[in-house]
């Protein structure tokens, strides 16, 4: 008995733990933007600024697809 009771204390305990350290990060990571453009750019191939582009496919590596041209 005492032995459920210490690992529920335990477990709760640990728990907030997690709990505290998750609300205390957020909103801390600067250029949040930036970062998942280079993890895209550096994960798919993509094309170059002026290179035709799809909206549906989506692959430029500036981010934007305007008038069928990346820009």
């Amino acid at each position: 008995m005492k032995l459920t009771c210490m690992v529920i204390v335990a477990v709760l305990l640990l728990t907030a733990c997690q709990l505290i350290t998750a609300d205390d990060s957020r909103g801390t990571q600067k250029h949040r933007t930036l970062r998942s453009k280079t993890k895209l750019s550096m994960s798919t191939r993509c094309k170059a600024a002026g290179k035709p582009c799809s909206r549906i496919a989506y692959n430029c590596c500036t981010g934007s697809c305007r008038s069928g041209k990346c820009g």
